[in-house]
């Protein structure tokens, strides 16, 4: 399998490839408490994330490339804006590390089913939710809604762990499988 062929330079993984980016002036603008800018580039970063999956399925341009770099992407991206929001300004570390540490734990799975069956995982739905749930809980921080940002963070933490039950059991089937 070719993982990566000219029909992959297109719209879709373009905007993936945009939220990787776009990570970079958004921990600057955590750097210097620049939290309004910041909310409207994290919306910027959130249009991305829905867009390039939508574009994907409208334009045909579902790819290997593009189940890859998508969660990528937004696993670089969620995890370069808790890590700073950490550092800058106080997020929670125990959040920051749930987060950071469970998205270590899928990146490494999803090579581990690649490599013992050269099959690409795709998001399931609750991690989808829970990627929207972390975002809108890291908007809600931005802006000082710390009641809603418990709230969000609570269901945010129920999306992963039911996300995290499914994606073990997808790891554990790819294991059981006869080769």
């Amino acid at each position: 399998m070719e993982l990566i062929t000219k029909k992959d330079f297109n719209l879709s993984n373009s905007l993936s490839f945009l939220r990787i980016i776009l990570a970079a002036p958004a921990v600057y603008l955590i750097a210097i408490n620049e939290n309004g800018w910041l909310i409207a580039l994290s919306f910027v970063g959130g249009f991305t994330d829905w867009a390039d999956g939508f574009f994907a399925r409208k334009l045909n341009q579902v790819s290997d490339l593009g189940k890859i770099l998508d969660p990528i992407a937004d696993k670089i991206h969620i995890g370069a804006l808790v890590i700073a929001l950490n550092y800058y300004q106080g997020f929670p570390l125990w959040l920051t590390l749930f987060i950071v540490i469970r998205d270590v734990f899928i990146v490494i799975g999803a090579l581990l089913i690649y490599d013992k069956n050269k099959l690409i995982t795709s998001s399931n739905w609750p991690g989808k939710i829970s990627v929207t749930l972390i975002a809108v809980a890291i908007i809600s921080f931005m802006a000082g809604w710390k009641l809603f940002f418990e709230y969000t963070i609570y269901l945010a933490i129920a999306a992963i762990i039911v996300s995290g039950v499914m994606y073990v059991k997808v790891f554990i089937a790819s294991f059981d499988k006869k080769t």
